[in-house]
């Protein structure tokens, strides 16, 4: 090979290598949400107690010109699961909430309230922790999505940041839908972290809407959440408008039951629409299992993990306890996807429900001419916001 023949090889070679270069590099960095370096899990930081909304009354949030089409649906991406670099624990010591277990029933389609009377305490079926892979069962729902409690469930869409995302959420009051924090909000500290042009589809089935979809009026974390990104605290509230014949999405699809300050040894249905391979987000899947073990070394209240192997768009389904069907009165939500550790793909963890949960039910599920009297910190919104 003579001189001009070598150079001309080399430069091929590094000619190709720009190519692949170019491949294996996007135009425009994809939207990162979900990273273990925003998201902490640490006995270092301390409770805030309060409540954030990202709306505040006669302050409109931007919304999106484009309106979510089929075509905008399809095309959002499953928000990703945060990942903790750490391992759990193996311990199966107990939370320990200084507070007696609270239930609060579930209402089925077409009652305007909860139950009548007190809320009741149960005798619930108990489980011992495990190491890792903790047993579950995992399959897809079998039964109508119509049926309650399979109707309270379905998808949340959004704008974060730019960028279209998908999560899992539960109804659980009359204009309430809970689902996991880092879904509403990024974490950062900034208002400009809030999710935007929010909406929800209960029973959502194969791109269809049985119940229609339902748009957001605000959305609710915990002060702690906001701060910081404190996944002990990793749940959100979202308050929905009645829809066009001013019903509100309890009365449609009815609402689970709540569970606070319960034993961690519980067995869960876990509903949720992953939505990464082998997932498509096109069907609700259900992982059954009971508790595993403890996330690692944060204060109280300390995270509980189960068995499931759901991938990206799974947060903030519902871990429902004394799973009853279309009975109703039971199906208490006692958890909802949050985070799993890095290496630990069939293992997912939840914020304990105590004092905080609680705290954020009785806020977004409380009768809106009600919600103004009831005092919680307001995010300061300036003149360009």
């Amino acid at each position: 090979m003579n001189p001009r023949q070598s150079y001309l090889h080399i430069g091929l070679i590094i000619t190709a290598l720009i190519i692949l270069a170019a491949i294996a590099v996007p135009e425009k960095a994809a939207a990162n949400p979900g990273s273990s370096a925003r998201y902490q899990l640490s006995s270092d930081l301390e409770v805030t107690p309060g409540l954030i909304p990202c709306r505040q009354d006669g302050v409109q949030q931007a919304s999106s010109s484009q309106p979510w089409s089929p075509t905008r649906l399809e095309a959002a991406q499953p928000y990703p699961l945060p990942s903790v670099d750490a391992l759990p624990q193996v311990s199966t010591r107990l939370n320990d909430p200084g507070a007696e277990p609270v239930y609060i029933p579930s209402v089925p389609p077409g009652n305007s309230s909860s139950a009548d009377g007190d809320p009741f305490i149960l005798n619930t079926e108990t489980a011992s922790g495990y190491e890792y892979p903790a047993p579950y069962t995992r399959f897809e729902n079998f039964d109508s999505y119509q049926v309650f409690p399979y109707s309270a469930n379905g998808v949340l869409f959004f704008s974060q940041r730019g960028s279209d995302f998908r999560c899992s959420a539960s109804v659980v009051g009359e204009n309430a839908v809970w689902t996991a924090a880092h879904c509403l909000h990024d974490g950062s500290g900034e208002l400009e972290g809030c999710s935007e042009d929010v909406v929800f589809i209960p029973a959502y089935e194969d791109g269809s809407e049985p119940f229609g979809r339902w748009e957001f009026s605000d959305l609710v974390i915990d002060q702690s959440w906001y701060d910081n990104g404190d996944l002990r605290f990793d749940f959100g509230g979202v308050i929905l408008n009645p829809n066009g014949s001013d019903q509100s999405v309890q009365e449609v699809v009815g609402s689970l039951g709540f569970a606070f300050n319960l034993d961690i040894e519980q067995h869960w249905f876990n509903i949720a629409y992953p939505s990464e391979f082998p997932f498509d987000g096109k069907s609700m899947q259900i992982c059954a299992g009971s508790f595993a073990r403890l996330a690692s070394n944060p204060t109280f209240p300390v995270p509980i993990g189960m068995g499931c192997d759901m991938t990206k768009g799974s947060s903030g389904g519902a871990w429902i306890t004394n799973f009853s069907g279309s009975s109703g009165g039971m199906n208490f939500l006692n958890g909802n996807n949050s985070f799993r550790y890095t290496g630990f793909g069939e293992e997912i963890y939840s914020p304990y429900f105590g004092e905080a949960a609680e705290d954020l039910l009785n806020y977004i599920s409380t009768d809106t001419r009600m919600r103004s009297d009831i005092h919680i910190p307001l995010i300061t919104h300036s003149e360009d916001d």
